[in-house]
């Protein structure tokens, strides 16, 4: 009985490293090649954020920008240069690759050194918030809520939080990221998360954030997708 315990755990590893592999993926532009902020998923996560950005108007804030993909498109889509584009970063080395990724349009959009739980901006600054590809990698709940509070502080009222989270309610994505460390040890202490809606919810609405869309990337029922979009607006 152990050893068939053992096979079918095996088994079932073997088919979450294919899956891992397949949506971490490899893809290239003009920054070069790029793993995990790119790849099969991430790569459908932000296409569908910003078709969902688009249905919105205004000062955009990207709160953890990386190498400035994102932003890239949303600077392009705006063929007039209108609404302020902020990109919000941690780590300096990332952002000095978004020259690289966003090109001629990098003087369309300001970039700031900081991090999504302490933001150097007045409150009421911007229409749009958005989140990216990031909130799965943030490595405690505390954080989360900090960055959601933060989020709130810096919109206006009836500005909209714009992000996406890994599904806990998809059996196959908890898996797939529970056990991501035995298969994969490249991630290294790379945190990889799943939270349920319920958990965000809470936060959202402690910082004065209404839901008023949730939309599933692959599934369209939002509480069976792997992943799925959650958008907020400020009261």
């Amino acid at each position: 009985m152990a050893t068939k315990n053992k096979n079918n755990r095996n088994w079932l590893l073997k088919i979450l490293s294919w899956a891992f592999k397949r949506f971490r993926g490899v893809s290239k532009d003009g920054g070069g090649t790029r793993e995990l902020s790119s790849g099969f998923l991430s790569d459908r996560v932000r296409d569908e954020l910003i078709a969902e950005t688009g249905r919105h108007g205004g000062d955009l804030l990207e709160i953890g920008c990386g190498e400035g993909m994102f932003l890239k498109k949303m600077v392009s889509g705006d063929k007039n240069k209108k609404n302020k584009l902020v990109g919000l970063e941690l780590f300096f080395k990332m952002l000095e690759r978004t020259k690289y990724v966003i090109g001629n349009d990098r003087e369309h959009i300001d970039f700031v050194h900081a991090g999504g739980e302490n933001m150097p901006f007045k409150e009421a600054s911007f229409d749009r918030a958005v989140c990216v590809n990031i909130f799965y990698n943030i490595p405690t709940m505390g954080l989360i809520e900090a960055i959601i509070k933060e989020a709130g502080r810096v919109l206006r009222k009836n500005g909209v939080f714009i992000f996406e989270i890994r599904n806990k309610y998809n059996p196959f994505m908890y898996l797939l990221y529970r056990w991501v460390y035995t298969y994969d040890t490249s991630i290294g202490d790379l945190p990889l998360n799943t939270y349920f809606y319920h958990e965000i919810n809470r936060f959202l609405k402690r910082h004065g954030l209404e839901v008023i869309r949730k939309k599933g990337v692959f599934i369209p029922l939002w509480f069976l997708s792997p992943v799925f979009i959650i958008v907020a607006r400020k009261d």
